[in-house]
């Protein structure tokens, strides 16, 4: 865990406008200790080409994907921030009073929702997209899939021992409106990161067994109240 803090020259908590140091904090198994530090100062008259520039060079030098504390958390420093990967919070006080400790927790917390909402959003853009599938899934033909969006689309699937990959379609359905058999199990079935994938649905889509059988797979059909339960396995060679 590593927390970057702006301070100012009384080693108090301050804004971006504030000229100060930034403190990179990082949680060692004896504690916290300040692994770097920078001067940052932002020009009053820094447009936004300026901005980006001294952004660029704090990426450089601490890295991404960090929490950033200061005085403040809006405005256009802070929006660019998040954009760059940082998780924003404020705080006021001396640093010395911040509690880093409890600090770290609420920002893994924060970092874990971000993390759902990225997924979340690399599914959303599978069908969200011009180009994507039309509600016909006669022809499960679409367009080319991101690596971000086919990893997005596994997350949707509960992860069994022994690879064992478990999908309730009508689960994700309810929860993404906009989405179909192509969106969420094409891009499972191509990607064949499973020794066994259960499939609950109230029906499998017209494309499901040509599909299959392309990909050298097979699926054992049964009834399941008032739907069915389809187990796909690679088919034995030889």
């Amino acid at each position: 865990m590593k927390i970057i803090v702006h301070v100012d020259a009384r080693d108090e908590i301050a804004d971006v406008q504030t000229p100060g140091t930034l403190r990179l904090h990082e949680k060692t198994a004896d504690g916290w200790r300040v692994s770097d530090e920078t001067a940052f100062a932002l020009s009053e008259s820094a447009d936004l080409a300026a901005i980006q520039s001294l952004l660029r060079g704090i990426v450089a030098r601490f890295g991404a994907g960090h929490a950033f504390v200061s005085g403040a958390n809006r405005g256009l420093v802070y929006s660019l921030l998040q954009e760059a990967g940082f998780r924003v919070w404020k705080a006021r006080g001396p640093l010395a009073a911040l509690d880093l400790d409890a600090f770290a927790e609420r920002d893994a917390e924060l970092a874990r929702v971000r993390e759902i909402e990225a997924r979340d959003r690399a599914f959303v853009a599978l069908f969200s997209t011009p180009g994507g599938c039309s509600a016909n899934e006669g022809s499960p033909t679409r367009k080319r899939r991101t690596p971000e969006a086919v990893d997005a689309v596994h997350t949707l699937a509960e992860s069994l021992p022994e690879g064992r990959l478990r999908i309730d379609l009508e689960a994700v359905f309810a929860r993404y409106r906009d989405a179909n058999s192509v969106d969420v199990l094409e891009p499972i079935l191509e990607a064949r990161r499973f020794k066994t994938l259960e499939i609950f649905c109230d029906h499998l889509p017209r494309w499901f067994a040509a599909k299959i059988a392309a990909l050298g797979l097979a699926a054992e059909i049964a009834p399941r109240g008032a739907g069915v339960r389809a187990l796909v396995t690679p088919v034995a060679k030889g």
